[in-house]
Formats: C-alpha cells, structure tokens, sequence
C-alpha cells in the first residue's frame, strides 16, 4: 500500500531511540506517520526530533484546544497503528482499558479492522510480571500483534529478554500490511452439528470449537480477512471477525454454499465436525413419547461438505484444509484415510488428530500432510494456527 497513514505511539523507554530509525525508514518510503507519544516518552525523544521526522506536530494531550476529538478523528485517518516502544505501565494500561492519555485513549477507540501492533521493552523481571504477562495475553486476545522482545543486555545493565524489537525486524513485521491493500480472507468452520431427532431433540458430538477458535485468532492478530461459521455454542474467537452460525448439517451446507458463492475466500479450513449420520425424519413425527419403552431411531449418511468446498468457491484458486479425526494409533491405517480425503476433498493439506489426544476436552497433537506425506506437526491449537497461517501467508501474499 503506497502512503500508508500510520499512527506511531511511543512511551517512555530509553528505546525510543529505535523508534526514531522506524520512523525515519517509513517517511522515506513514502507512508505518512503522526507520532503520539506519552507525558514520559518525551523524557527520552523531544518533539522536536519526532516533528522533524514526521513533518507533523507531535501529540501528546488529550485535552489540547482544537484537538479535542483526536482519539477518534486518528483512529479513523491510520491505517495500521503501532506503539513502540511499550513500556510495562502501557501495556498493563491498555490491557485493563484505562484511558488516562492520548496514547491509551486511541486504543480504546482502535478500529479492529485495522492491525495494531506492540512492540514491548523493558526490564526482564517486569516482563515476565504476572500483571504484565495477564495484559500481553489479554491484548492478544484482542487482536493486538504483539512484536515479541528480543534477548540481551538491557540498560540497566541486565542480561535478559526485555529488548525492543531491532527497528529493521519491526520494518519486516509491519511491511505486509503495508504493501496489501486488500487483505487476505479465509472461511473456518468451526464446532460441532446438531442433527434434530424431534421437535425438542437432537444427536451432536464432543466437538467445542476450541481449536477452530484458536486457529483463527492467529489470523485475526496477523490482519486476515477472518468469515467464522461455527455452531450456536463453539467457542468463539477474539478479535474481529464476521460470525455466521449453524446449527445442523443441513444447516451449514446452506450457509457454506452461500458463503463460498458470494465470497472470493483466498483460503478455507474445514474444521467442523459434521455428523456422519442424521436421524430419517417422519412428517407424523412432532415428538417422541415418553411413554414408549423403546424406540428405534433410523438414520441416513449426510453428504461429505468437505469434498465439495473447492468445486463451489468462488475463488477457483483457493487454498483449502481439511481436517481428518482419527481412532486409531495405527500409522498404516492413518496414511490410508489421510490418502482417501486428499482424493475426494481435493484438499491442499490435510490436519489429522486422533481422539486419543483430547485432554480436558480439547485436541493436541496435531500432524500436518500435503499429498507426499506428513510434512510437519504440533502440540497444541495455538501452534496449530501459527503454522497454517504462516505456510497460507507464504503461498497467498
């Protein structure tokens, strides 16, 4: 994206130094940056360096004449927002919501849609604070892009992790949301079908969501276009994402194919559990009786939604995953399913989990295929989505 509006926010660390060389590299690449800088960053920049670099008057007041309304009219001018360095205090700041500056009420008023990175430094011990840790998790969950510190010596003279990210990795972090003017888009399906039996019941299976949930936070926090169609009670990701719910297999056919056919999705991850079987209905049957003493329950195979996503997206050259659950340890007989859903779904890689890995009710071990075979594999969700995004990003970007 040629002239990017960035909202740089800086707080008050020694590393505000780098924060000068980011800087000073996106106006000579020709993106236009507004510097909102904390009461104590200026302790460690002057304005006047900041005003030099930017061509702007740096912003530091919430209450200024003239300015009054500039934690909305901002977040609607940037285009990606960044605060480096964040200093503890600001982190904890924005991760409990409290708005007593410039810098921390912009966050408030961030625009999800748009990526919003940090890029902490500090001192090792106050990293790894239960307070400070509580708020990078939280501003994660959020969608924040937490730009992680590196190891080294501080300047205090500490050995540790506490370093600000090096001005020339932050350029490399934030480059791809700079150069995209639309973002990538990806379609998860997510949690598990309610097939009715009558008016008042139903046949389900154990799936939660958590993992879908997990994996598509991944692409939130990395500025994904992200459609979530999950069943009414899967878990639900933080961030911002556009929901679509289901409830029966019937039920998300109907929703995917529109989706698919309104939707030019750059990739799909098929990761609902679909019941392989739904109950025959009778057009006499309201509901069961509970007088009877038996009863017979006759079901029919539900269509493979998986295998008919590539033949009905839009996006003829989208990317698509698959996930195949398990019961099995047998190496042999894994191969030979993973084999069979390549060959119907048409599936550029294939997630296999077997049931033996839930632990508290939610999967691990996850084992990552392309048509030759097992290429990679993790132990949990958060992994999980870290790898699809980056091999999607890689192939898609």
């Amino acid at each position: 994206m040629s002239n990017s509006k960035i909202l740089f926010k800086i707080s008050g660390s020694i590393a505000a130094y780098k924060s000068a060389d980011v800087i000073s590299k996106l106006v000579q690449a020709g993106h236009e940056v507004q510097a909102v800088v904390t009461n104590s960053a200026l302790n460690f920049i002057g304005p006047a360096t900041l005003e030099g670099l930017t061509g702007k008057p740096v912003m530091s007041d919430s209450f200024k004449e003239g300015r009054m309304m500039a934690h909305i009219d901002l977040v609607k001018w940037a285009d990606l927002t960044i605060l480096a360095p964040a200093t503890a205090t600001s982190i904890n700041r924005l991760g409990y919501g409290l708005g007593e500056d410039l810098v921390s009420a912009l966050f408030l008023a961030h625009d999800w849609a748009k990526p919003y990175f940090v890029a902490p430094a500090m001192n090792t011990k106050m990293l790894s604070h239960p307070a400070t840790r509580e708020g990078l998790e939280r501003l994660k969950k959020w969608g924040v892009c937490v730009l992680s510190p590196n190891d080294g010596t501080l300047a205090c003279g500490d050995v540790g992790l506490g370093r600000m990210m090096e001005p020339a990795d932050i350029l490399a972090a934030i480059q791809p949301f700079l150069e995209k003017t639309i973002r990538p888009s990806v379609l998860l399906t997510a949690g598990g079908t309610k097939e009715p039996i009558d008016a008042a019941r139903f046949i389900s299976n154990m799936s939660s969501g958590k993992t879908a949930a997990a994996v598509a936070e991944r692409f939130i926090q990395h500025n994904w276009e992200v459609t979530y169609l999950a069943s009414k009670e899967s878990v639900k990701p933080n961030g911002q994402n556009k929901s679509v719910e289901f409830f029966s297999s019937k039920n998300l056919q109907i929703e995917l194919d529109k989706l698919l056919s309104e939707n030019s999705f750059d990739a799909v991850i098929h990761l609902a559990a679909v019941s392989d079987f739904a109950p025959i209905h009778s057009n006499k049957m309201s509901k069961i009786s509970s007088n009877q003493d038996t009863l017979i329950l006759e079901m029919e195979r539900t269509p493979k939604l998986v295998n008919a996503i590539r033949e009905k997206c839009k996006n003829k050259n989208m990317r698509l995953i698959a996930f195949k659950f398990t019961a099995t340890n047998n190496s042999a007989t894994i191969k030979e399913k993973v084999k069979k859903l390549f060959q119907n779904s048409g599936a550029d890689w294939i997630v296999q989990n077997d049931v033996s890995s839930r632990k508290d009710g939610v999967q691990s071990d996850f084992n990552l295929f392309d048509q030759n075979g097992e290429i990679s594999s993790v132990n949990h969700a958060t992994e999980l989505g870290d790898l699809l995004e980056n091999m999607l990003k890689k192939v898609i970007l």
